[in-house]
């Protein structure tokens, strides 16, 4: 799941501190290719799709945020002033990404570029990769030995996020986590009923794709379905 990033991101300006727009710029969760799909207070989740040929209106991101590739993608970006610059991602690379910035994204590809989009609403520091490049260029801590079905991402001194795959019939462990609890994304929407969270299965709701656990106590689900299935694994410190 590695990376090319040639370039940045696109028509970048800086915030002044406390802002709220930037002129000419809708946010994120407004922009017509960006769905929003689940909102707290901590995460905002994003399915956005950018179809073959089409861009993006300017939009912006406050706070930081990374997002997933769903399917193999390049999508050209254009900083005022500078040429046209391309990111290649792999199929679910994983990308951080500092907010306070606006940019477009042009699709030149015969295929649509897909991806979710995490948004996170609370403070963050000292990023670390783990076993993504998260951190364009950034330095890799990938724990050893590795444990089968997850995929550690990235963590913060806030938040630890990895890519967790649930072969079928099978049960998935999360880590132990602080009082908020975690957040689990479903990549496809469509194995959200055959994906059980075992230890509260009745308060536990999927909603947009993302199911909400509280407490300390780690997430286990039962996988259903006769298929893998994907899943974004965020849980608090």
């Amino acid at each position: 799941m590695m990376r090319r990033v040639v370039g940045g991101a696109a028509l970048v300006f800086a915030l002044p501190l406390g802002a709220q727009t930037i002129k000419g710029a809708v946010l994120a969760k407004n922009e017509p290719h960006h769905h929003l799909v689940f909102d707290d207070a901590e995460l905002r989740v994003l399915r956005v799709s950018v179809g073959a040929k089409d861009t993006t209106l300017l939009h912006e991101h406050g706070p930081d945020y990374f997002w997933i590739a769903l399917g193999a993608s390049e999508v050209v970006n254009v900083r005022l002033g500078q040429p046209d610059a391309a990111i290649t991602s792999n199929d679910l690379s994983i990308h951080y990404t500092l907010g306070k910035f606006a940019h477009v994204a042009r699709n030149p590809g015969t295929g649509a570029f897909n991806n979710i989009t995490v948004e996170l609403l609370k403070p963050q520091s000292n990023v670390k990769n783990r076993c993504e490049e998260a951190v364009a260029k950034g330095a890799m801590d990938c724990p050893k030995p590795a444990v089968a079905g997850s995929h550690p991402a990235f963590d913060t001194d806030q938040l630890q996020v990895e890519l967790v795959t649930v072969a079928p019939n099978a049960i998935a462990k999360g880590r132990v986590s602080g009082a908020r609890g975690s957040w689990l994304i479903m990549l496809d929407t469509a194995y959200t009923k055959d994906l059980v969270h075992v230890v509260e299965p009745a308060t536990q709701k999927w909603v947009g794709g993302t199911l909400r656990t509280t407490g300390t106590t780690p997430w286990q689900v039962h996988n259903a379905a006769k298929v893998p299935v994907l899943f974004l694994a965020v849980t608090a410190k």
